[in-house]
């Protein structure tokens, strides 16, 4: 797992009831060489100063010489809230600290979101957003990776780890998989966590793919950003895996991704996953239009086609955000000022637009280079745009060579190993097509 360096440790007390928590507690600690002993137990006693503690702790006002910053974030280990109906914690949170939010105590408490649909057709059709209905599974909250483009990367106080993943299995995922006939390729990223970050030690994706392999058509994506991959080679089903990596040029990294390392390690971790029979992928996404972002990308996507031979390449330009949004993010001095400037001037056309803050105009401009830059390299392999809006995909299809109402992406649900789509007579379509028939 990373060489995090987390500020402090805490492991909420029921955790410790649990023998196979407290195995894989001890595992991750031992990696992290953390003594036990240095681990504070949360009770409901000491919760309130628990969370004071929680709310000072980050950011760091200092960073020892050699450390990167974000890994530096502390982490709570806890157990998922697997019941019917999730325990009230009102009255603990008014005794907390005034102001704490309730997110706080659902994070410590293991109440996260167990399962997703994602992108169902009617809330795509409704946000103008081209993608796949998936099912996402997920077992913490937060990322020790720090990216500036992502709330919890920027933000998060602390890191939650849920350690009952075997009940997980059994509760959530056998079921959900026995649920969705439709959904051969499951999803395992929530709550903006990059969980092969933790592994091997963490053992989710062992108990993940060997729940995968009890059921004859079903398959996982790992989506990262990450270089954490030798250990992929000791899992026995590791053919229930699919790579998808979301990748960045390396200004990218190095300005906006601090805690990734640099962008041709993704690179070179697909190499070694393709070397190990995974298929992979990728997707830039976010694309920021940083300074030079012509050449950047250029040798990047250079870089990749002469190391690996991926599936498919995605495209998303940083969206999802305002002007403001972004000006709060980044410094605006990193970015193209003809980019800039372009958002700058469609303020007002963007406005409650998901694919904001850059205009169509530019969005494409971009898009256009890129492809181009793919297909100097690689003529065959599969092109697309991720939660793009249909205009876009319209005016870009031919370039792409793809259909949009029925395209292979890095991530989909259907999207099986062997660039196929496991399409089935109820669900034949992309969300760019009104209905799911």
């Amino acid at each position: 797992m990373y060489p995090l360096t987390p500020l402090r440790v805490y492991v909420l007390d029921r955790v410790l009831d649990d023998p196979a928590c407290v195995v894989r507690l001890r595992r991750i600690l031992q990696a992290l060489g953390i003594p036990q002993g240095q681990v504070t137990c949360i009770t409901e006693a000491n919760l309130p100063d628990v969370v004071q503690e929680l709310h000072t702790l980050w950011p760091p006002a200092v960073v020892p010489e050699g450390q990167v910053r974000t890994f530096m974030r502390p982490l709570v280990f806890t157990t998922m809230d697997l019941e019917y109906r999730w325990r009230d914690l009102q009255p603990l949170l008014d005794r907390c600290p005034p102001g704490t939010p309730a997110s706080v105590l659902e994070n410590i408490f293991g109440q996260f979101t167990t399962a997703i649909d994602l992108h169902p057709h009617v809330i795509d059709q409704r946000n103008n957003s081209v993608c796949w209905p998936t099912i996402n599974f997920g077992t913490m909250t937060g990322c020790p990776h720090g990216c500036l483009y992502c709330g919890d990367g920027r933000e998060g106080k602390f890191i939650s780890i849920a350690l009952n993943l075997e009940d997980y299995m059994e509760k959530v995922v056998k079921p959900t998989i026995e649920l969705y006939p439709w959904n051969k390729v499951f999803r395992m990223i929530l709550n903006g966590a990059d969980l092969i970050a933790f592994e091997p030690e963490y053992g989710l994706f062992d108990l993940f793919t060997r729940t995968l392999a009890q059921y004859e058509d079903r398959w996982g994506h790992f989506h990262t950003t990450s270089w954490n991959v030798d250990w992929l080679a000791e899992l026995e089903h590791r053919d229930r895996l699919i790579g998808v990596w979301t990748t960045n040029c390396e200004a990218g990294a190095r300005d906006f991704e601090p805690g990734t390392g640099h962008a041709i390690d993704r690179i070179e971790a697909a190499r070694k996953c393709q070397a190990m029979g995974i298929p992979v992928r990728f997707k830039f996404k976010p694309i920021i239009p940083m300074r030079n972002w012509r050449e950047e990308y250029a040798t990047i996507i250079a870089q990749m086609l002469q190391r690996t031979q991926p599936e498919s390449i995605g495209f998303c330009l940083y969206i999802w955000n305002s002007l403001e949004s972004m000006t709060q993010s980044f410094n605006l001095d990193l970015l193209d000022p003809d980019c800039l400037q372009a958002a700058r001037d469609a303020v007002g056309e963007m406005q409650d637009q998901r694919q904001s803050p850059f205009p169509h105009r530019v969005r494409k401009e971009i898009y256009q280079h890129l492809i181009r830059e793919v297909r100097r390299w690689d003529h065959e392999v599969l092109l697309y745009l991720s939660t793009e809006t249909r205009e876009m995909w319209d005016e870009l299809k031919d370039e792409l060579g793809q259909d949009p109402r029925c395209y292979i992406c890095g991530c989909s649900s259907v999207a099986v190993p062997g660039r196929r789509l496991a399409l089935s007579p109820a669900f034949r379509y992309s969300t760019y097509h009104p209905s799911p028939i």
